[in-house]
């Protein structure tokens, strides 16, 4: 059993799955439990989140889960609104309840009200302006947050920052502040571009090469053949009424097929990691654990068995 040398993959629990249309089951905190139990038996690096108006508390789900599993890592949402010293002690307490598997997906937000104003301008230079306000505010609030860490120690030094970003300014946050950028390119030429960019940002932040870890996000409905995957996306779409679109691409296949596509983005286009969608919980979960990991490890591009017992350690970086 060892550690892998190709890439690192995640999943996002959202709610009933990334496809609006995904049929609502109860998800009672015991349920996110077994999910997370899933994704640890495909040894996966972390899974992510989302919490919300009318979803639970994301760090208390992913708080339960610690006590029913041993090594996968646990990223909870984060909005950098609030109390900085507050916002850390949660991610830190979730830390030491996991044995330093934890991290936080930041999201830079703002009240309700601030929200629709932004939303009327967005667009124009007012609109721009505000929104790097907004993005700066958020390194502000980071800056503080993980500094508030520092007096707590973690078996795993201070809890990766995970960051969604789909433009430069974005990108210039999580190249300064973050351990992993999920990032949303439409084809592999966009991903290096992408990555391109978000080095460069990196380095005039002064940080060493490595320090940023770029995960690219895919929304995934696998079969066991490409008519059956085709099948179960025009279902969805049908139930929906309007075609699945997202800011991530969006893969229709068999587990081959999509590891082929993660082969390709990670060869050619320079990911170091994957962060897939499923778009129904649990099957599409369970497609990727027994259908694609599989194959990667086949391939020699996934891990056959964890090393590592933190999450800085799944990612491969240096504690701080």
């Amino acid at each position: 059993m060892s550690e892998h040398r190709g890439f690192h993959l995640s999943v996002a629990l959202n709610g009933a799955g990334s496809h609006p249309a995904a049929p609502s089951r109860p998800f009672t905190p015991d349920a996110y439990a077994r999910l997370v139990r899933g994704a640890e038996a495909g040894l996966l690096d972390f899974v992510t989140v989302e919490d919300g108006p009318g979803r639970l508390d994301s760090a208390l789900l992913l708080a339960l889960a610690a006590h029913v599993t041993e090594r996968i890592g646990l990223v909870p949402l984060g909005p950098t609104t609030g109390d900085p010293t507050a916002w850390a002690t949660r991610i830190a307490t979730l830390d030491h309840l996991s044995a330093g598997r934890a991290g936080v997906r930041p999201r830079a937000t703002t009240s309700n009200p601030e929200h629709a104003r932004l939303l009327t301008v967005l667009g124009t230079p007012e609109g721009d302006r505000r929104v790097a306000e907004l993005f700066a505010r958020a390194g502000e609030f980071l800056t503080e947050a993980t500094a508030a860490w520092d007096s707590v120690p973690s078996p795993q030094g201070r809890p990766p920052l995970a960051l969604l970003a789909h433009a430069t300014v974005p990108y210039r946050l999580a190249a300064a502040h973050g351990d992993v950028v999920f990032v949303t390119p439409e084809d592999t030429a966009g991903l290096v571009a992408v990555r391109k960019e978000v080095e460069s940002l990196r380095e005039e932040a002064g940080r060493p090469p490595g320090a940023v870890r770029v995960f690219a996000d895919v929304n995934v409905v696998l079969g066991d053949s490409q008519e059956a995957a085709d099948a179960r996306l025009a279902a969805l779409e049908e139930a929906a009424g309007e075609p699945f679109t997202s800011d991530a691409a969006v893969f229709a296949g068999t587990p081959e097929g999509l590891a082929d596509l993660l082969q390709e983005w990670f060869l050619d286009g320079g990911a170091d990691g994957f962060r897939l969608r499923p778009a129904v919980l649990p099957d599409d979960l369970d497609a990727i654990v027994a259908g694609l990991v599989p194959v990667l490890q086949r391939r020699g591009l996934f891990r056959t068995g964890y090393t590592a017992r933190t999450l800085r350690g799944h990612l491969g970086l240096a504690a701080v």
